[in-house]
């Protein structure tokens, strides 16, 4: 009886046990360290490969000068497909930073990223870029 009991007890410490932690969900970070979750946040995340190799269709920069510092203002497109994705580019002269800003258009919307947490000036550049890049818009 008594080895019957402690088998019981023990039984419902294990199930107990294992309820008490499925009823608690998991954090994000629990979830973004299993695999499937994994890959699907990379995937998130993940930028164009023409935007990550610098290899896309672009004109010559032009120069600008902001709070005495001098950037360069560049656009590039993804080959044979420029009108539906594009980056404009702020790179400072002195190799301190970049900025962008990567327009993809798809079912008739468009939807912008800021890249590089630019200054409010910086982005307003990028954003006046796209717009003369894209009159029609």
């Amino acid at each position: 009886m008594k080895q019957r009991l402690k088998i019981f007890t023990l039984a419902c410490t294990i199930v107990c046990g294992t309820m008490t932690a499925a009823a608690a969900p998991p954090t994000t970070q629990d979830l973004l360290n299993t695999s499937g979750f994994r890959q699907a946040y990379k995937t998130m995340i993940t930028l164009p490969a023409w935007v990550v190799s610098g290899k896309g269709t672009s004109t010559p920069v032009e120069y600008f000068t902001q709070k005495g510092k001098t950037y360069a203002l560049g656009h590039m497109c993804k080959p044979h497909d420029c009108a539906a994705q594009q980056l404009e580019l702020v790179l400072a002269t002195d190799h301190s930073g970049s900025w962008g800003l990567l327009s993809i258009k798809a079912n008739n919307a468009l939807k912008q990223t800021v890249l590089g947490s630019p200054t409010p000036e910086i982005e307003k550049a990028l954003r006046d870029a796209y717009t003369k890049n894209n009159p029609s818009d």
